[in-house]
């Protein structure tokens, strides 16, 4: 038998050589620090050491520096990104309304735009603050920085590139509104056929989703740090790119950022407009700012209705990731901050109502209405006091002794979550009372179902209240782990009965008689102050929250994989991080006032011809 040369054998030698070489230098396979599915893993991350792995100055200290800057960015970026899409929601309603009601919808056109032209100011600087804070971190934490960037390359090269599009969709939104007017120093409607509109629509659309892209790829960065996926127990980047963006806290913080940004754009847009509204001796323009700064204020308490929503499910979400976290978060020395922040949130409800109490002055009519108003005052106060008491009261060593344990034995019921749902959603129904008793103020219904319309509005609101306050109740019965599940059909019933009780007066007042027009310009001053304060709380909510969150983190840059190696490690006290959080608040609101005062530009207000006594008309 013919035998086969040996050499014809070498070739499978070599690859199986080859195989075996490859074999031994592979990187070896690691468990997802989440998902516990072993991918190839990389390098892990450094470990810090301090001073070595931290920028030059050991007397500065980095964190107070970066706390600034990073509040300050999300401040501007907040603004920037919620003001395009409150214009173009007011854009969008003015053009369904063209049919039904031409000068509303130019009066609403004419809001958008110049809503749009105070956001134009605060681009330049946002992005000079992102170089900052981008400084700052290649400064003061280089191996962090270095670690982040070479984990999230694509996302940093993809978030230039959303940077780079909405410049061009935000100036192109803006120019394009004064392209169509032909003038750019007044503000009014396009005169341009629908088609121009059509495009308009089109581009600030594109601008709104391009805009929460860019809110989705910062929160990547932020939600790895406090919920890391897609790495091993040691850092080790395991491959899969959507692992590390995807990760547990990722979607609710999307939800509670474009929600937020709305919120806090309208706030910021409502206290400006009710500072021209003051300072301005012309009525018209008067009248043009006082309705600005009361749509503004609408869309921003819409949002805030939404935000219990978010809040619950970041809080689950964090519960599912670490139990601990959740303790720290809810149980620990943090919880005191929830306290601070529930009293933040009572103080907007209750502004809100007086608001709209206050702004009922502008209307004839309104004197059926008022004296309710008094008496939903003080249901929402009860609700506030609820919602603010705490679950274990300070108290002295003999006060404990008196009472049998840290809870009071009355006041501590209030303090549960329980409560506190029960409270909130309460809050969240008087709310949407008083917008639909602010609506009726000047208005007399034809319709001939009117009285059984308000049967069932008064039915939808008691039985949303009483299915609230039975969950409430039932809560203090279950255990605890089934007593968290009874948020969400609080909530929904809350805010399902909001939006179709609101619907529904929509309805009630189709065709009814105006016992007067809405005299906008003439809100009283204590309505202003009110648009002050309520900009000035959700400031300090939106800061304060932020740092609740960064807190959860404890002494990790990286939760449980990269230590914080600095002397300031710690989680600072609540009397510092308060002190942080109102210096923040300050600090923006001056630049605020800078960029209106000497880089915004004056914009002149041309209102549509009609007689002077209906030109206030809303």
């Amino acid at each position: 038998m013919r035998q086969n040369p040996p050499y014809k054998i070498i070739p499978f030698l070599v690859l199986f050589l080859f195989f075996l070489v490859l074999c031994q230098s592979s990187p070896a396979f690691s468990a997802d620090l989440y998902q516990k599915i072993e991918e190839i893993g990389t390098s892990p991350a450094p470990t810090m050491t301090y001073p070595e792995s931290y920028g030059s100055g050991k007397s500065l200290d980095h964190r107070f520096i970066l706390w600034i800057l990073i509040q300050q960015h999300f401040y501007l970026g907040s603004f920037i990104l919620g003001t395009p899409m409150i214009a173009w929601l007011i854009e969008l309603f003015a053009t369904l309304r063209k049919k039904g009601n031409k000068e509303k919808s130019e009066t609403l056109d004419r809001i958008a735009y110049h809503i749009m032209q105070i956001g134009l100011p605060f681009y330049p600087f946002t992005i000079i603050f992102g170089l900052i804070l981008l400084s700052g971190f290649m400064i003061l934490y280089p191996v962090f920085f270095q670690y982040m960037a070479q984990l999230f390359r694509p996302v940093f090269f993809l978030y230039a590139l959303a940077f780079f599009l909405e410049s061009l969709l935000f100036y192109g939104y803006a120019y394009r509104w004064q392209h169509a007017l032909g003038n750019r120093a007044k503000v009014g409607p396009p005169t341009a056929v629908s088609k121009e509109k059509m495009i308009h629509l089109g581009i600030g659309f594109l601008l709104c989703l391009n805009g929460v892209l860019i809110i989705c790829l910062a929160n990547a960065l932020m939600s790895f740090m406090m919920s890391p996926q897609g790495v091993d127990a040691e850092g080790r980047y395991l491959g899969n790119l959507w692992a590390i963006i995807h990760t547990p806290f990722w979607n609710p913080l999307n939800v509670h950022r474009v929600l937020a940004s709305i919120m806090f754009s309208g706030a910021v847009i409502a206290a400006y407009a009710a500072f021209r509204m003051l300072t301005r001796s012309d009525m018209a323009v008067s009248a043009h700012y006082d309705q600005m700064g009361h749509i503004a204020i609408t869309l921003a308490v819409t949002n805030l209705s939404l935000l219990p929503f978010a809040g619950y499910w970041f809080a689950k979400e964090i519960f599912i990731f670490r139990q601990r976290m959740g303790m720290t978060l809810m149980g620990g020395s943090l919880s005191w901050l929830f306290v601070v922040q529930a009293m933040l949130v009572g103080f907007i409800f209750m502004a809100v109502v007086f608001y709209l109490s206050v702004g009922m002055a502008r209307m004839e009519g309104s004197e059926r209405y008022r004296p309710f108003m008094k008496y939903l005052m003080l249901l929402l106060l009860i609700s506030f006091l609820i919602w603010t008491t705490p679950h274990t009261l300070p108290a002295r060593d003999e006060e404990f002794r008196v009472m049998g344990g840290t809870q009071h034995p009355i006041v501590g019921y209030y303090g549960t979550m329980s409560a506190k749902n029960t409270a909130i959603n309460t809050m969240i129904l008087i709310l949407g009372i008083c917008f639909i008793i602010f609506k009726r103020c000047n208005k007399t219904m034809t319709i001939a179902w009117r009285r059984w319309g308000n049967v069932a509005l008064m039915l939808m609101f008691s039985l949303a209240e009483t299915i609230i306050l039975f969950l409430g109740v039932y809560g203090y019965l279950i255990p605890a782990n089934l007593r968290v599940a009874l948020a969400f059909p609080q909530f929904l019933a809350a805010i399902s009965t909001l939006i179709l009780g609101l619907l529904l007066n929509l309805l009630m007042l189709r065709g009814a008689k105006t016992t007067g027009p809405i005299q906008w310009g003439k809100l009283p001053a204590s309505g202003a102050i009110a648009l002050f304060a309520l900009a000035f709380l959700i400031c300090t909510t939106m800061a304060l929250m932020g740092y609740i969150r960064s807190s959860v983190r404890l002494n990790w840059h990286i939760t449980e994989i990269m230590e914080d190696a600095t002397p300031w490690a710690q989680t600072p006290s609540i009397l510092y991080g308060l002190g942080m959080v109102l210096l923040n608040v300050i600090l923006f609101l001056f630049i605020s006032v800078l960029i209106f005062r000497f880089a915004a530009r004056e914009v002149e207000v041309v209102l549509t011809p009609a007689p002077s006594n209906e030109i206030l008309t809303s």
